[in-house]
């Protein structure tokens, strides 16, 4: 019987292309901006042009794979910096203690090539690639406002004709002249909800200050004249839905992803389920293979059943909105692993067949292989990060009683795209390795308030071990028990019964509920860079990283030549070996954690293959706040 759905209705008399916000909009010297138009032709082929970077994800299969083969395992160690920039003014940053610049930028050939990013909150810039001069900047002020403890992060724009798209804090899409950096229409997303219209220009249930994880920030994605985007909200108690528009900004389907059909009385009304992180695309198919994010509220109680749709990715078909597929990484999901890192398209021979998979890192810490075409698992990797009481149930209201638990609720892997090589059939993956205790509570839905109903606590490093000189761990040395943050451990046990092994040396690890500070089995590490072969589950290599550090964030990209770009939590820019992991080469990028997605591009103008390292983060330990933009360059 196939999975019922439903397409949410868009009434015709609904705002939808009114703009609740204001722009401003700088300019200097725009003149330099090349007359370029991007086709449909030029999206799909920029997988295979050195020349550019058209799509997040580098092709519309999110490989992040360059086809550029100047910078070799021989040469790499020379590249050198060109331009660095600090993209968001000091006022922007002094308030926003956690501020994140995760995203990707978009690079557009010409003499010269012009580069065009994001940075929270709401910032669009153009610049000149070669000399990170800035063009023109559009700044979006959205009419909620955004909040200040937690702000709001951002993942790169897309480009297509004579137009940059950008998806806004408020649900919105805003098409930006490329040559400018003025309106040329605004996507009202917000302007009907479940069917209803706005009473205003937002609806009643989605105002409220936007904050990192809860927008809709990731790109938007233009395929075959249809721009697809997704929304945001899973711990507002929204219902989430991914919308299909016109390159005019008039929307053409709504796909609901909690159907009410699917899910349990009312409880899909608050069910979560959206889909904020960046999907990937399948051309041959013409389907689009989205993210879904955790259900709402995060206990189970109120939403019996499997939630479908949510914590995995559904496949859709782009012309009409119709369901073909989804995967789940966590059915009636309790401990927010949902799924936002984007998936990644590739071909295999499978049993005498080339056959199409979808590929991602989920945030329980494995690698999931489905079939392109039915949504079945080929297989789950082996693990990247630890498990520790994976999938235990929280107690309800007593935090004191809870277990240990791995993964994180941030991770494995969360919004960080990953790359892979198609030569070596290597993915490069980040992952957070910390323990956390979860219980749950009862919670009534108020809107524009934090429908979760969960108590948190994470672990503590034991407070008389040094940190070492080096910010990385050797695999090895971690297998081996060796690693220097192991030298206090705990007997084997969990909860109140966990003992430690020798109290002088743990004194003070432990919280008021006779828990340990964490738990035996942890190898000390807090993240990880690894490599994984996505049809085999195989984990080839894994870099940890320690406690002087906060776990890797932000994406990759790899080579024909067999490297893989990615940045550290410690200020810079690594270059693996791809198939063995070993570091080849590092470049300081800056003095705080590097959490973007870097790409690149040759300009034959130049004569020069340039790699862009977005960075920033203030949730590292030790680093001073930024959003640096560092671009580096070899002589081809």
């Amino acid at each position: 019987m196939p999975f019922e759905t439903e397409h949410m209705d868009l009434p015709s008399d609904a705002p939808w292309d009114e703009k609740p916000g204001e722009s401003h909009v700088a300019q200097g010297d725009i003149d330099t901006i090349p007359e370029r138009e991007i086709t449909q032709e030029d999206l799909s082929r920029t997988a295979d042009d050195e020349t550019n970077w058209l799509l997040f994800g580098g092709a519309y299969e999110n490989q992040r794979h360059t086809p550029a083969e100047h910078i070799t395992p021989d040469n790499v160690d020379q590249l050198e910096l060109e331009w660095r920039i600090d993209l968001a003014p000091p006022q922007a940053l002094e308030p926003n203690p956690s501020h994140e610049f995760q995203g990707s930028p978009l690079v557009v050939d010409g003499d010269p090539p012009i580069m065009y990013t994001t940075v929270g909150a709401d910032q669009l810039y153009a610049l000149n690639a070669r000399t990170g001069e800035k063009l023109w900047e559009h700044y979006y002020e959205p009419a909620v406002g955004y909040s200040e403890d937690a702000p709001p992060a951002e993942r790169g724009p897309a480009v297509y004709g004579d137009t940059v798209y950008k998806s806004t804090l408020d649900l919105g899409v805003l098409a930006v002249d490329r040559y400018t950096g003025e309106t040329e229409w605004y996507y009202n997303g917000a302007a009907a909800y479940r069917g209803e219209v706005a009473d205003d220009l937002i609806h009643e249930e989605l105002q409220w200050e936007r904050e990192r994880g809860s927008t809709s920030s990731f790109p938007p994605l233009i395929y075959d004249g249809t721009l697809l985007k997704g929304s945001f909200g899973g711990e507002f108690g929204v219902s989430g839905f991914f919308d299909a528009i016109d390159l005019e900004g008039n929307p053409q389907w709504r796909f609901n992803m909690t159907p009410s059909e699917e899910w349990v009385g009312e409880s899909w009304r608050h069910g979560g389920g959206t889909a904020w992180a960046s999907a990937a695309i399948e051309p041959e198919s013409g389907t689009v293979i989205v993210p879904s994010a955790n259900p709402g509220p995060w206990y189970g109680t109120v939403r019996p059943g499997y939630n479908p749709f949510t914590c995995g990715k559904v496949g859709i078909d782009i012309e009409s909105g119709e369901y073909q597929w989804h995967y789940q990484d966590s059915p009636h999901d309790w401990w927010d692993y949902d799924s936002p890192s984007p998936p990644i398209v590739f071909r295999e021979e499978s049993d005498g067949e080339t056959t199409r998979f979808a590929a991602w890192p989920g945030k329980t810490g494995w690698v999931y292989t489905v079939d392109m075409a039915t949504g079945q698992l080929h297989q789950r990797s082996e693990e990247y990060v630890q498990h520790v009481n994976t999938f235990s149930l929280p107690p309800y209201d007593d935090i004191d009683s809870a277990e240990w638990m791995m993964p994180h609720l941030t991770g494995g892997t969360n919004p960080q795209p990953s790359s892979f090589d198609p030569n070596t059939r290597t993915m490069v993956v980040k992952g957070a390795n910390e323990p956390m205790a979860l219980s749950w509570y009862e919670e009534e839905y108020e809107a524009g308030e934090r429908y979760m109903g969960m108590d948190i606590v994470g672990g503590e490093p034991p407070e008389d071990i040094e940190e070492p000189d080096e910010p990385t761990l050797d695999a090895e040395e971690v297998a081996e028990g060796e690693d220097p943050h192991l030298e206090a451990e705990v007997d084997e046990g969990n909860g109140d019964d966990a003992e430690t092994a020798d109290d002088e040396a743990t004194d003070g690890d432990g919280d008021a509920s006779g828990r340990p500070a964490y738990p035996p089995v942890w190898n000390g590490a807090i993240g990880v860079i690894a490599g994984i072969d996505p049809y085999t589950g195989d984990v080839k290599w894994q870099e940890w990283y320690d406690w002087s550090n906060y776990h890797p964030r932000g994406g990759s990209f790899t080579t024909p030549t067999g490297l893989a770009f990615a940045g550290t939590p410690n200020g810079v820019m690594a270059a693996y070996d791809v198939e063995s992991g070993d570091r080849l080469a590092e470049f300081e990028v800056g003095d705080h954690g590097v959490d973007g997605a870097p790409i690149s591009w040759v300009d034959p103008h130049e004569e020069k293959q340039y790699i862009a390292m977005p960075a920033g983060g203030g949730h590292h330990t030790d680093v001073e706040l930024g959003t640096t933009l560092a671009v580096f360059s070899l002589e081809i």
